[in-house]
């Protein structure tokens, strides 16, 4: 979108750019209102904005489900 850390960081309400910085870079998450701010300035899904946090959640999920089913298929 072009936009730059203080002007997301003015449209989340924060007083300086320095929280946006550590999301970009991966330093930290936000709370769930931000990410779904976030969303919702630039336009994207929260999975796309973390992509390496939803497939590392994506993965240990798959993997709960499939230790929970004993490999026993699907069930549907």
């Amino acid at each position: 979108m072009c936009f730059t850390q203080k002007y997301v960081a003015q449209l989340l309400g924060h007083r300086d750019a320095s929280m946006v910085s550590h999301y970009e870079h991966g330093r930290s998450y936000p709370p769930l209102p931000v990410a779904l701010s976030l969303e919702i300035i630039l336009r994207v899904p929260v999975a796309f904005l973390f992509p390496q946090l939803y497939d590392e959640t994506r993965l240990r999920i798959r993997q709960a489900e499939e230790d929970s089913r004993g490999g026993q298929g699907t069930l549907l």
